[in-house]
């Protein structure tokens, strides 16, 4: 494999110009086009055979009879003492409502008695409900600022004004900041810090981003025959763009050593290829593997935020393997620092000959690091052991606008909501079954309303053969209550009363999804390991490394749920992030990151592998190849991981509280993989194993030829 890598990095520096081409026509064609044409994201989250998902059916057949389509609608919520008495206010809002969505809007205040009996009106008579007919996305941005305009007489009279999902969503967008424009900008700040060279800080940078766009692409032109979420997109773009950049960067560190070490350009990016490239084309397969894992799930937007991710990170790996070798042959000895660029490192003209490289911190860091192994392994032990405490007692439950930014729409509207109509109208749920006549639903319907947590129920009402009727719980959608009732209703209420109803809606699809995840994680968890397994095995030809990449990975991925439970769980800093208050961990979050997470963290095990794995097979005792190899590898691997975090730690800046547990959850994994793992861990289990670490079998014979296992 090495001499099939080094062949292509060799190819594409010999015709780096067409490569580049290339790539610019390709990532051009396929992102402009995907722009033009625009995305078609969904969060709509189906769970496959499940009860949710057979009244949503039922739902969607009774919607295909009717004539028009379904056009979305977002519900503004005003309030305020006596909100009756606000006629004039009101009225202004509506007639600015209707002129600015060019379709009538109700006023609930013409008929306040039916208004009161259909909920338009609070109960407690201080706040009301109006709703807008539109899709925010395709209305643009104009339409979405003319309707919350149209707010103002109600927000200069001292009310309180909150627009619901989805116009308030996209309106709590607009005017957040860029959480990729910030992790490109870190970034690129820790390579000029790093290289010394503005331009070979630039080769991660520009690579990373035309990768990540090819990715993104792709993405949008396949949203428009899948159903893939927003989400998705986000999580991809986090972490292409973390292992685009560290991949291209560990390419730039070895083409300079290789040029310092005398060679031309050409031959320093085959060198280049045959060491550094390999392992990137490893490390990103596997994360791409492990990422595509979630399909496991059988919930297809569960699925694609690992499809996403892998194909930015398939794009990544492409980039790492062709665009960046033709780069690197572009800009040549510019890639070092202008005091070395004058002559090579191995000139015999001693007149013109540099000194010799200077010992490095990390030739001095790493003979300390191996020294004592049993007190570095105890140490690190010890360190993760405590950060991965409060991961017992991870629980998980449903996030919702109650827990969006203090201050954003979604937040006030959920918030206005259950202060003046209760948590349990921000949770509705509903029946749904076959049938004309409503009426035989009325013994369930009393049913139903003696239960503990229901609040209220409507009247059956049968339509085109499809009998409805509404639950409203008494408490949230964040509450366990409610996923208790959801399922004392499939249980026990609708299996005795005889009919045959189901129950949908957000909330009851979001129970059914967890109950999916639990039941699937653990064969998520079983696959993912064996699947990374298998490739460090073949690709380092030993028994004994799969085995400890797999319990380093399961060490730093619990300890990053420990860190999530300490702050997002419990809300210890919450206040850092945006928040202000403890926050549940949705069902997927654990399954995604530890799908993305264990992938990652075989980025550096395979990195600091390969290097060890060169001194071992040069004739290096164990020891002294895992000092060379963390020497090699030190810095380098300091400096991705410092890049990794940073972009991750970028996205935390977004307004979706999800995305922010996504990026404290990988930042914190990379962090403690890139110090205590590779550092203290890694080594000291490597240094005790000794040969056995590259035990294979049939393996004895390469070793005393000198030649490494894999070519």
């Amino acid at each position: 494999m090495k001499r099939i890598v080094s062949t292509i990095a060799r190819a594409c520096a010999r015709r780096r110009w067409l490569t580049l081409a290339v790539w610019v026509v390709l990532v051009g064609g396929v992102f402009g086009t995907a722009f033009v044409i625009g995305p078609n994201l969904q969060d709509d989250v189906e769970v496959a055979g499940s009860d949710s998902q057979s009244a949503a059916a039922l739902l969607s057949a009774r919607t295909d009879t009717e004539s028009e389509e379904t056009t979305p609608s977002s519900r503004i919520v005003i309030a305020g003492n006596d909100i009756t008495t606000e006629t004039s206010v009101i009225s202004d809002v509506v007639d600015a409502l209707t002129a600015a969505t060019g379709e009538t809007v109700t006023n609930p205040l013409d008929d306040p008695g039916a208004s009161a009996r259909s909920g338009a009106i609070a109960p407690d008579g201080d706040a009301l409900t109006i709703t807008v007919t539109g899709d925010p996305k395709e209305e643009g941005k104009s339409w979405q600022r003319e309707i919350d305009e149209a707010l103002d007489p109600a927000r200069d009279a001292g009310l309180d004004v909150a627009i619901g999902a989805p116009l308030g969503t996209q309106l709590d967008r607009a005017g957040t900041i860029n959480s990729e424009i910030v992790g490109v900008v870190a970034a690129l700040i820790v390579l000029l810090i790093a290289l010394g060279s503005a331009l070979a800080a630039m080769v991660p940078i520009a690579t990373g981003i035309i990768a990540v766009a090819g990715g993104v692409g792709s993405v949008w032109l396949l949203s428009h025959g899948f159903s893939i979420p927003e989400s998705a997109v986000t999580l991809a773009i986090m972490v292409g763009l973390g292992v685009g950049i560290d991949y291209a960067l560990f390419l730039l560190s070895r083409f300079r050593q290789a040029l310092r070490d005398g060679a031309e350009v050409v031959d320093a990016v085959a060198d280049t290829g045959h060491t550094a490239g390999e392992a990137a084309m490893v490390a990103g397969l596997t994360v791409a593997v492990c990422a595509t894992g979630l399909a496991i799930s059988g919930v297809e937007f569960v699925a694609w935020l690992g499809f996403a991710t892998a194909i930015v990170v398939v794009f990544a790996v492409a980039s790492t393997l062709t665009l960046t070798p033709a780069v690197l042959a572009i800009i040549g000895r510019r890639a070092l620092p202008r005091r070395e660029r004058r002559t090579p490192l191995a000139s015999t003209d001693t007149a013109t000959a540099q000194p010799a490289q200077r010992r490095g911190p990390w030739e001095r860091i790493a003979p300390r690091l191996t020294r004592h192994p049993v007190i570095a392994g105890v140490v690190s032990l010890i360190i993760l052991t405590a950060v991965s405490l409060p991961a017992l007692a991870l629980q998980l439950g449903q996030s919702s606008a109650g827990n969006a930014l203090p201050g954003s729409n979604q937040r006030a509207s959920f918030d206005l909501i259950a202060d003046h109509w209760g948590p349990g109208q921000n949770a509705p749920l509903i029946l749904v079954g076959e049938g004309d006549d409503a009426s035989t639903w009325t013994h369930l319907n009393d049913d139903l309303a003696n239960l503990d947590d229901v609040a209220a129920v409507s009247p059956a009402v049968s339509n085109d053969g499809i009998i409805t009727m509404q639950v409203i719980p008494e408490s949230g959608p964040s509450d366990p209550a409610t996923a208790d009732l959801v399922h004392t209703m499939r249980t026990d209420t609708i299996p005795s009363s005889n009919i045959d109803a189901h129950v949908g809606g957000a909330v009851a699809t979001r129970i059914d999804l967890s109950d999916r995840i639990a039941e699937r994680l653990p064969w998520l968890i079983g696959i993912v390991i064996v699947a990374s397994m298998i490739l460090v095995a073949f690709t380092f030809r030993s028994i004994l490394l799969p085995l400890k990449a797999a319990l380093c990975n399961a060490l730093s991925i619990t300890a990053a749920f420990g860190v999530l439970v300490w702050v997002f769980q419990e809300g210890h800093g919450v206040e850092l992030f945006g928040l202000d208050g403890p926050m549940p961990l949705d069902p997927y979050v654990p399954m995604m990151l530890f799908a993305v997470l264990f992938g990652l963290s075989m980025d550096y095990e395979v990195f600091l592998l390969s290097a060890v794995r060169q001194s071992w097979a040069r004739g290096a005792t164990p020891k002294d190849a895992v000092t060379r190899g963390l020497a090699e590898t030190g810095g380098v691997i300091s400096a991705a991981a410092i890049i990794m975090i940073a972009v991750f730690l970028s996205f935390t800046f977004s307004p979706n509280p999800v995305i922010k547990v996504f990026g404290v959850g990988l930042a914190v994994a990379v962090f403690i993989d890139a110090t205590v793992i590779r550092l203290l861990l890694v080594p000291a289990i490597m240094t005790l194993l000794g040969k056995a670490a590259w035990w294979w079998p049939a393996g004895r014979r390469r070793r005393r030829t000198g030649m490494p296992a894999l070519d």
